[in-house]
Formats: structure tokens, C-alpha cells, sequence
């Protein structure tokens, strides 16, 4: 596991290509459809990861970058500088009425299982974002790159948390370990899926 402190543009363009290119199954909307074109599905998750990068919060399985997850405890703040980041990106992809639709269609499906966390003051990690490259998926880097986040989480204590936007990636977290801790349906951008992960006690 290494902490990623800089990105060359290219790996940057595979990490959007990536998101941008999943295969969703038949009947599955995910992302694709709160935005207008692939490319700016591609841009804004590249942006997301510049974010994500400038937060300090972007790890990989190796100095090859094979892939990445991006994750957060609780307790920690973000840097106000990657947010600015992330809300530029935001507006620049959707623009200030797809941003707000989008928000809108989020909150429709009620509170995510993170709010849950927020309200009882439950620390936990929150992943934000997994990415296996191109030329690496299917040889078991996701695996890895979830490792590395259930490692943090049985290290402080505190479960694993995400959120997905497919069942299809939702049976992959499962079979990683994951549990599905509830679904909420958002309208015509489809259903998320809150995942779980409990820390390892010392009996398990």
C-alpha cells in the first residue's frame, strides 16, 4: 500500500475512463445518467480524484498505481482546498441546474447510511472512491485496493462504509465481504446501495 502524493495526467485520464466505461447491466443506470456525454462523466470523476488527491486521501496498491480508493475517517477534516476542487469540478460537468438536480435526486432517496453515522456520532471510514485501471482489472486488484481501506478500518476499530450506484457492483463489494446495509431508490438515476464492512475482532 502506498499513499499517492502526485498523478500524471495519463493515470488520471485512466482513472475517469474507467468509471466512465463500466459496463452496467441490463436495466442498471448508475452515474452515466446524471450526466450528458461519457466525457463528462470522465471529467468530472477525474476531477473528483485531483480532489481526492489534494485531500491527501488517495491510496494504491503499489507505486505502479495498478488502483486506487480514496477514503476518509470520520474524525478527520477535509482540506478546504480540495473541496473548492471538487465543487469546481462539480459545477464545470453538471453546471449550477444539473448540479442542483443531481442534489435533489441524492436527497430524494432519503438519507444515505453515512447521514446515519453523522447523526449518532458513530466514527467510521467512509471510501469514496474505487478505481482498478484498464489494463489491470480482472487479476484481482480490487480485492487489494479494498484491503487496503478494511486494513485502516480494523486498525482504528470502526466499520468500512460506501456507497454504489449498480447491483452489479454491489454483488462485488459483497464478495469482497461487504454487507448491504440498505438500498434508496433516487428516481430515474436508478438506486444506491450502502455497503458495509465491521472491523475484525480478535476472535474473527
Amino acid at each position: 500500500m502506498v499513499k499517492v502524493t502526485e498523478l500524471s495526467e495519463q493515470e488520471i485520464s485512466e482513472i475517469g475512463e474507467a468509471f466512465a466505461d463500466y459496463a452496467y447491466a441490463d436495466g442498471e443506470k448508475g452515474m452515466s445518467y446524471i450526466f450528458d456525454s461519457r466525457d463528462k462523466l470522465k471529467d468530472y470523476i477525474c476531477g473528483f480524484a485531483r480532489a481526492m488527491l489534494a485531500a491527501g486521501l488517495l491510496y494504491s496498491t503499489s507505486e505502479n498505481h495498478e488502483a486506487f480508493v480514496a477514503y476518509r475517517y470520520s474524525k478527520d477534516k477535509m482540506k478546504a482546498s480540495a473541496g473548492f476542487v471538487l465543487i469546481k469540478e462539480v459545477l464545470k460537468t453538471l453546471g449550477p441546474g444539473g448540479a442542483f438536480r443531481m442534489l435533489k435526486a441524492m436527497s430524494s432517496g432519503g438519507p444515505s447510511y453515512e447521514d446515519t453515522f453523522k447523526k449518532t456520532k458513530k466514527p467510521y471510514i467512509f471510501v469514496g472512491m474505487v478505481v482498478v485501471r484498464r489494463k489491470y482489472q480482472g487479476q484481482g486488484y480490487m480485492r487489494k485496493v479494498m484491503d487496503i481501506a478494511f486494513a485502516e478500518g480494523d486498525r482504528l476499530r470502526v466499520p468500512v462504509i460506501l456507497e454504489t450506484d449498480a447491483k452489479s457492483k454491489c454483488d462485488k463489494y459483497v464478495h469482497l465481504g461487504m454487507q448491504l446495509a440498505g438500498i434508496r431508490d433516487i428516481g430515474e438515476f436508478g438506486k444506491l446501495y450502502d455497503m458495509i464492512k465491521y472491523p475484525r475482532t480478535e476472535n474473527s
